[in-house]
């Protein structure tokens, strides 16, 4: 799936959010500035898949408020610096090769995470057949890859939980004060 997909399926959410949750539509932050892109890659190692970068292209990320941790889990769409910021910190808590790549690993990229970082939704940039694919992080059991196909599907199942108020990592969502939460 190319950035066709993900910009179909990402549209989808926005014209929700325009006009069932406002307060989170409103919470999205403009594009990234491209360079910020380019130097998150540098900074991680990791080449970005395109369909992250184009996440990226579309907002850096969003507010830090209520209404902004519109993700399921009270999560929030992380900016380009947020993304390294976390990458970084959860690289470094790797002690040792055992838990490389099960409970985290420096080339898995978030895009979402709660508050403080404990959970969070990644794209996996590791060069092999798993390059792409969105993994859900939790600081207690680490990362589990291959969730959903692309960031693409990702988001097509998050349309579709708030479209058809369906489940999404087994959280339902409703709207309070304009904005989108799930329970």
């Amino acid at each position: 799936m190319g950035g066709g997909s993900l910009d179909r399926a990402w549209s989808g959410v926005e014209q929700w959010l325009g006009v069932m949750a406002p307060a989170s539509w409103a919470a999205l932050r403009p594009p990234a500035d491209p360079a910020a892109i380019a130097r998150a890659q540098e900074e991680t190692g990791a080449e970005f898949p395109d369909q992250l970068v184009r996440l990226f292209e579309l907002h850096d990320g969003a507010d830090h408020t209520e209404a902004g941790a519109f993700f399921p889990g009270e999560a929030r769409l992380l900016s380009v610096q947020e993304a390294t910021v976390l990458t970084r910190r959860l690289s470094g808590s790797i002690d040792s090769d055992e838990v490389l790549g099960v409970w985290w690993h420096p080339q898995w990229i978030p895009f979402s995470a709660n508050h403080d970082g404990a959970s969070c939704c990644f794209v996996d940039a590791r060069p092999g057949p798993g390059y792409g694919k969105v993994g859900y992080f939790f600081m207690e059991s680490g990362g589990e890859c291959g969730r959903w196909d692309s960031l693409a599907s990702f988001t097509e199942n998050l349309a579709d939980a708030v479209e058809n108020v369906t489940k999404l990592r087994g959280y339902v969502p409703f709207v309070k004060d304009d904005a989108l939460s799930w329970d």
